[in-house]
Parts: structure tokens; sequence; C-alpha cells
């Protein structure tokens, strides 16, 4: 009986531990992804970045020269591109927009942007 039960317990934690799968994402992979191209600023730098392929989020970030006006480039190219703009706080701001990702259906993709005051690095999360 204790070796039923270890081999249980070993199954639950190897699960657990497989279900979120994340892969490193980097800028080229991000680019593959027209309808991201407005969250990705002419002056960035040390791009990070994972994609949980469980979820299909992403996840990057990368630092500025001036956050304020990344965040200005950002908002002009993501309203050219009809982009829905909402400020969370005084932190982030999300924009959402109906996008063809497969050919039959639309579906709602939010990006959040957060950033934080003396700090240049500007985050991004894409559900």
């Amino acid at each position: 009986m204790k070796n039923t039960n270890r081999i249980f317990l070993l199954f639950i934690i190897f699960t657990i531990f497989s279900c979120n799968e994340n892969l490193s994402l980097n800028e080229k992979d991000v680019v593959k992804y027209d309808y991201l191209k407005p969250f990705l600023s002419k002056d960035k730098s040390d791009f990070k970045g994972n994609h949980n392929i469980d979820s299909e989020d992403f996840e990057f970030s990368y630092i500025v020269s001036n956050t304020k006006n990344t965040l200005h480039e950002i908002d002009e190219k993501a309203m050219e591109e009809g982009w829905n703009k909402r400020s969370i706080n005084s932190n982030t701001i999300s924009y959402t927009k109906q996008i063809k990702i497969f050919e039959s259906e639309l579906s709602l993709v939010v990006v959040y942007i957060k950033f934080f005051k003396n700090n240049n690095r500007i985050h991004f999360e894409v559900k």
C-alpha cells in the first residue's frame, strides 16, 4: 500500500508541474504576431519574455530610455491599429481588440502594460 501511495503522490506532483509549460519568448517571436507590433518600441533593450503554451498567454518586458515617450509612441500606434485603451490605475493600461487569430473566428485580445516610476522597464501581458 505504501508503494501505491508514493506512486500516486509522484503522479500528482508530475501532473501539477506539467500543467503550465512556459517557453522563452524572444523579440523575433513577438514580431511574428502582427497584432502585437504596436507594443514593440524602437527604443528598447534587454528584452525578456515567456510564452505559456497551455493558456497561449505571453509576457514580455524591455527597458526604454524614456517611459513616458515610449508609452506615447505605443498609444499612437495602437490607436492607429484600432485598439481600445483603458487606464486601469496609475501604473497599468490595457488595450483590447477583436482579432481574427484563427481564420473562422474573432478572439478578444487584451494587452496589459505595467510600468513603475523610477523604473524604465515596461511589462506587457497578452491574454
